[in-house]
């Protein structure tokens, strides 16, 4: 994951926040996590994340197959490694 794709993702996010400068990330050794949104994403958006390499953790998938956009959950914060 490049710092590009990372503050893309990022600035994705904010506006899905209710206040979108608050703590709304945390980290832990190589991955970052975007707490839940307060607003559901676009389709469009969570197809650029996917695309950025972003993806929510706890949402079961598949095992033969990657977190992508129909997979989606609001009720989910999103995560990505570094």
């Amino acid at each position: 994951m490049k710092a590009n794709e990372v503050i893309a993702g990022l600035n994705v996010l904010q506006p899905y926040y209710k206040d979108p400068g608050g703590y709304n990330i945390g980290a832990e050794h190589d991955q970052i996590y975007a707490y839940a949104t307060d607003f559901p994403l676009t389709k469009p958006d969570v197809q650029l994340l996917c695309t950025l390499g972003w993806f929510q953790e706890d949402v079961q998938v598949a095992d033969d197959k990657d977190f992508g956009p129909d997979d989606y959950d609001p009720e989910e914060g999103w995560s990505t490694y570094v």
